[in-house]
C-alpha cells in the first residue's frame, strides 16, 4: 500500500470519527424514531454466535415493520437467521434478511458466470447449486470466496492458480474477524482473502458485502425507501459505518468497544 493510499484511509477514518456523534443518546434515538428504514447488522449487533443479545428482541419487536437485517454473513441463508430469530419469538420476513453470501451467488448468476470455484460452507454450496451455478475445482471462470471453515492448502493452491490464469475473484465480504462468545475472535472471509492476495497480489476482487454499496441498495429496495431515509446500526466502523456514509445513509455505532446496545436506542 502506498503512503498516499494509507494517508487517504487514515483521513477517511478520522473524518468518520470526527464527524460522528454516535454516543449521543437523544440524537441516536431520534435517528431511529424518524427513519423510514432501520438496517441492522447481525454479528455483534443483534447476535453473537447466533444467540440474540439483550435488548435486541425488544428493539426488533418495536420497530419490526421498518427493519431489515443487513449482514456480511456468508455461511448461512436468510431462513437460517430467521429461524434463530424465531427461537426468541422474533418474526421477520426472510426477504428482509439480506446476507452477503446469498447476494454473492445472485451477483455471480447475474454476471453470467457458469463454472465457479466456491470456497464456502456446505450450506452455501448447496444453495449455489440450486440456483444454477456449476461448482468445479478446476478451470473455473470465477473464484467465489466466502467464509470457509474447511479451507485447506489444496483449495488455496487451486484458487490462486485459477486466478493467476484469468479467473475473476469475487468476495462475499472483507471482514477479517467477527466477535464470538466470551470475546473470542472468529476468523472471517477477509482473513482468507489476505492469504489469497499474498499469493496473487495483483488480484482485484469484486466485493459484494459491506462497505460496498450492493447490500445497502438491496435492503433499501426491499424496504421501498431511499438511502437517505434509512439508518444503519452496526458494530464495525470499516463496514457498517463507512459503507452507510458512502451511500448517504445515517449510521449508529454500537457494540464492540462501545457501551451502546440496541436496547439503548428504544424510545
Amino acid at each position: 500500500m502506498s503512503v498516499t493510499h494509507k494517508m487517504t484511509d487514515e483521513a477517511r477514518l478520522a473524518q468518520i470519527m470526527n464527524a460522528r456523534k454516535f454516543l449521543e443518546p437523544a440524537r441516536n434515538k431520534h435517528l431511529v424514531a424518524q427513519a423510514q428504514g432501520i438496517l441492522l447488522d447481525w454479528d455483534g449487533c443483534v447476535a453473537i454466535d447466533n444467540r440474540i443479545l439483550p435488548g435486541a428482541r425488544r428493539f426488533i419487536t418495536q420497530y419490526r415493520d421498518r427493519i431489515a437485517i443487513l449482514t456480511n454473513n456468508s455461511s448461512h441463508l436468510p431462513e437460517d437467521i430467521g429461524a434463530v430469530l424465531a427461537q426468541d419469538a422474533i418474526i421477520l420476513p426472510t426477504e428482509r434478511i439480506i446476507t452477503a453470501g446469498v447476494e454473492a451467488v445472485r451477483w455471480a448468476l447475474g454476471e453470467g458466470y457458469g463454472r465457479t470455484m466456491l470456497l464456502g460452507s456446505q450450506r452455501m454450496r448447496g444453495f449455489a447449486r440450486e440456483q444454477g451455478l456449476e461448482l468445479v475445482n478446476e478451470q473455473a471462470g470465477l473464484v467465489l470466496l466466502m467464509r470457509d471453515t474447511r479451507f485447506t492448502y489444496r483449495k488455496l493452491e487451486r484458487a490462486v492458480n485459477m486466478i493467476r490464469d484469468g479467473a475473476r475473484l469475487a468476495v462475499a465480504n472483507a471482514d477479517r474477524t467477527h466477535p464470538g462468545a466470551a470475546s473470542r475472535i472468529v476468523p472471517e472471509t477477509g482473513a482468507l482473502l489476505a492469504v489469497i492476495q499474498a499469493c496473487v497480489p495483483d488480484a482485484s476482487p469484486m466485493m459484494i458485502g459491506k462497505p460496498a454499496p450492493l447490500l445497502f441498495a438491496r435492503a433499501c429496495a426491499v424496504l421501498g425507501i431511499a438511502p437517505g431515509e434509512a439508518v444503519m446500526v452496526g458494530d464495525n466502523l470499516e463496514t457498517d459505518i463507512a459503507g452507510a456514509q458512502a451511500v448517504g445513509m445515517a449510521s449508529i455505532l454500537i457494540g464492540g468497544s462501545e457501551a451502546l446496545s440496541l436496547g439503548d436506542l428504544i424510545s
